[in-house]
């Protein structure tokens, strides 16, 4: 049986491991999660509806159905999800500090810019946070760092993750 100080090791370890693979594959990541997000609630929609009008061994395909194409929407969709959440992020922030105007015109420019630069800008927030997740690993596992060679590893984690993942 593992004790606190080993579980916070593996974890840890753990924790950089996953930091990694998001840092360098996140894009790709994340348009799989995305689809599959997608799928189990067309699934669950489908086995909580279908019933109401067709029997159970039925179901179940109308399940499938619907995990693969409210799965593909969401993958479709993502871009523009993505656009309005960024959009809506940016016109709540500078909504008290400017204008509602240019907020509104600055929050348009902003969903327009993440929707057409949508692959680099993932890019660059997943090589981001996996970064962030890598140094959090590290933490976890006992290492205790200056916060300078903090910022550097994740600075250099982030840069590397983002050029690897604009390259593919």
């Amino acid at each position: 049986m593992l004790l606190g100080g080993e579980v916070a090791l593996i974890s840890g370890l753990m924790l950089t491991i996953l930091g990694l693979v998001v840092a360098f594959f996140g894009r790709k990541l994340a348009k799989i999660v995305f689809f599959l997000v997608g799928g189990i609630i067309g699934a669950l929609l489908a086995l909580l509806i279908s019933p109401m009008f067709i029997s159970p061994p039925y179901s179940y395909i109308a399940a499938v159905v619907g995990f693969v194409i409210v799965g593909l929407i969401f993958l479709l969709l993502m871009r523009f999800g993505a656009g309005i959440v960024a959009g809506l992020a940016t016109f709540m922030l500078l909504r008290g500090i400017v204008d509602v105007l240019l907020a509104i015109i600055i929050a348009l420019m902003v969903l327009i810019i993440v929707i057409v630069l949508f692959d680099k800008v993932l890019s660059i927030i997943t090589a981001f946070v996996g970064s962030l997740i890598f140094m959090a690993g590290l933490q976890q596992a006992g290492a205790s760092l200056p916060v300078f060679l903090q910022i550097i590893i994740i600075a250099v984690i982030a840069i590397l993750g983002s050029l690897i993942q604009l390259r593919t």
